[in-house]
């Protein structure tokens, strides 16, 4: 049945969101992306383009997260410290879904006039990704470091570990 829930991909949600809230694996989501934001710094790239690779569809890519990230990140959103994100707004037959998701089909749902409304909470490959030329020398094998430490986190947090394209995953933990 189209648009049916999976109880165990409820239960698998509800456990994400669950390890998501723990301090101890806050705190580490959090300084895995504080060291990659002083990594990227130090190689100095510059996002030209506004948003346009947050235009997944027309940008031709995708961004893949771990349901944690996902988890995390909506649990930030849900949160009042995050004053600048929009909160998800549920949508008859699940998933979230904001106005400018129905305006720009393929779209990161948290991208409002060309700008990341979430920027302090993104993930992992919104972190790294820049379209600026020369950039994509070092995205890769950076990505690869930090996705196998995020990774290695959830190990050692006995969280199930699940890779998944973001636009997906925000609909599925919405459900």
């Amino acid at each position: 049945m189209v648009g049916a829930i999976d109880p165990d991909e409820r239960s698998d949600w509800q456990a994400w969101r669950a390890a998501a809230a723990r301090p101890a694996v806050d705190a580490e989501l959090r300084a895995l992306y504080t060291e990659v934001d002083a990594a990227i710094a130090q190689r100095g790239p510059t996002c030209w383009t506004s948003g346009k690779c947050c235009k997944f569809d027309s940008f031709g890519h995708r961004l893949y997260v771990t349901a944690l990230e996902v988890a995390w990140f909506l649990g930030q959103i849900d949160s009042p410290a995050d004053a600048h994100a929009a909160p998800p707004t549920p949508v008859a037959g699940g998933g979230i879904r904001l106005p400018q998701m129905a305006q720009t089909p393929g779209a990161c749902p948290y991208q409002l006039d060309g700008r990341c409304s979430t920027h302090t909470v993104r993930p992992l490959g919104c972190r790294i990704f820049f379209c600026q030329a020369g950039t994509e020398d070092w995205q890769q094998d950076l990505y690869e470091l930090f996705l196998t430490r995020l990774r290695a986190m959830h190990e050692r947090h006995a969280v199930e570990y699940r890779y998944m394209d973001w636009i997906a995953g925000l609909e599925a933990a919405g459900r």
